[in-house]
């Protein structure tokens, strides 16, 4: 009894020294947003420590002193109420996030950031790879923030780390499949391209920023509302233009796309081989156009490109309904229309990782590129040709043993 009551007085006066700290701020609080901050915590403070002294006195009464029971037993109940309704109120979510979902994601994306970091640096893609590792470091990030809001979710600072780092995630995604658009015609030719394939990057990766800048303006300002209690909507609105923005600059995008993979006949497979065989396409790249790894890789990156659209469509439907709309509060969609779309662009394009395309050799617009960089090129795409030929053979050989 005397350690329980021990235990219960080091706790009450750890508590009140810190709402005693907390009333003394408060006191000469001058700032709005750190005056609502420190109201609350105040709040949630008195009521915790309404439950402890009741508590303690529930551990040192007999039992036979029923109505000191009753009436500490009342008293915790209406402290937890209180404290729960503090939470609900100041509920930045409008809902519970998901511990396990968001976990779960937190952990593909440190897996996915240490892959891409690693096929990055051995096959040197930096435009691609360093475009991609920074994408997947600002999904992990954010998934660490929905983590910790799943246990507090009135905390600004958990929320703003997730609602910001993966509204603009994608923007650095998306630049690194510029970057492969690029390589793309370089490898056919910039003459069936309506732009040259440098100018892909620069102009949409303006794009980006532009979306970027103004994205994280919104989400700012968005935070910095609810931090004084706010409703949020100029920020919001701001947020859901810059969104907007990068749907425009990725429907720009994948217009270009679709008229370069027209132009080199992708699609009449007997068109496109007339191309190549009359020498339509740039002769450096016949041996990269021609090995396994590359013939769907067009495919893979239109793939890649849709599943960041798909996500930005809704992340404007979602914000335009405004903070307490239905796609907002129901997590369901965010986990499909978001996570699942990001995490499923990421993870092909570790499958589909462009060194497995063209190994460590740059792709270049310039005629005179050295020749010992092209022998070597077509050296290790002739070995993976061979190591292929051969798996085949015995595959074969297994086949017909059995």
């Amino acid at each position: 009894m005397t350690s329980t009551a021990a235990t219960y007085l080091s706790q009450i006066t750890s508590m009140e020294s810190k709402l005693s700290s907390v009333e003394q701020f408060l006191a000469t609080a001058t700032d709005t947003a750190q005056f609502y901050s420190y109201s609350e915590e105040a709040e949630k403070l008195m009521q915790s420590l309404s439950i402890l002294q009741n508590e303690q006195l529930l551990a040192t009464i007999t039992a036979t002193a029923t109505s000191e029971i009753a009436s500490a037993s009342s008293a915790i109940a209406a402290a937890s109420q209180a404290y729960s309704s503090i939470v609900e109120e100041n509920n930045l979510y409008n809902f519970q996030p998901s511990f396990g979902g968001n976990l779960t994601m937190a952990i593909a994306m440190a897996i996915f950031t240490g892959l891409h970091a690693v096929l990055g640096g051995w096959y040197r893609t930096w435009g691609f790879g360093v475009s991609y590792f920074m994408g997947c470091v600002l999904e992990f990030l954010g998934y660490i923030g929905r983590t910790l809001s799943s246990h507090n979710v009135d905390n600004v600072n958990d929320y703003l780390i997730q609602f910001i780092c993966l509204t603009i995630a994608p923007c650095f995604i998306m630049a690194g499949i510029y970057y492969l658009l690029g390589k793309l015609i370089i490898i056919h030719g910039s003459q069936f391209s309506i732009l040259k394939p440098r100018y892909y990057s620069y102009i949409f990766i303006s794009f980006d920023v532009v979306s970027l800048i103004i994205q994280l303006v919104g989400a700012v300002m968005a935070g910095t509302e609810m931090e004084v209690n706010e409703s949020g909507d100029k920020g919001t609105h701001i947020t859901v233009a810059g969104l907007s923005f990068q749907v425009f600059s990725t429907t720009a995008f994948i217009i270009f796309y679709i008229y370069f993979i027209w132009k080199i006949k992708y699609l009449q497979r007997s068109q496109y081989q007339q191309l190549e065989d009359t020498d339509q396409f740039d002769s450096r790249f016949v041996d990269i156009r021609s090995s396994k790894n590359f013939r769907y890789y067009p495919y893979i990156i239109f793939l890649g490109t849709i599943l960041v659209y798909v996500r930005c469509i809704y992340r404007v439907a979602e914000l335009s309904e405004g903070w307490s709309g239905y796609l907002i509060t129901h997590e369901i969609y965010f986990m499909i229309l978001d996570a699942l779309m990001m995490g499923l662009t990421i993870l092909i394009f570790i499958v589909f990782h462009p060194g497995f395309v063209w190994s460590r050799f740059d792709i270049t617009d310039k005629k005179n590129v050295p020749r010992q960089s092209m022998l070597r090129v077509k050296r290790w795409l002739c070995d993976s040709k061979e190591r292929n030929s051969e798996a085949d053979r015995e595959k074969s050989f297994d086949s017909a043993q059995l």
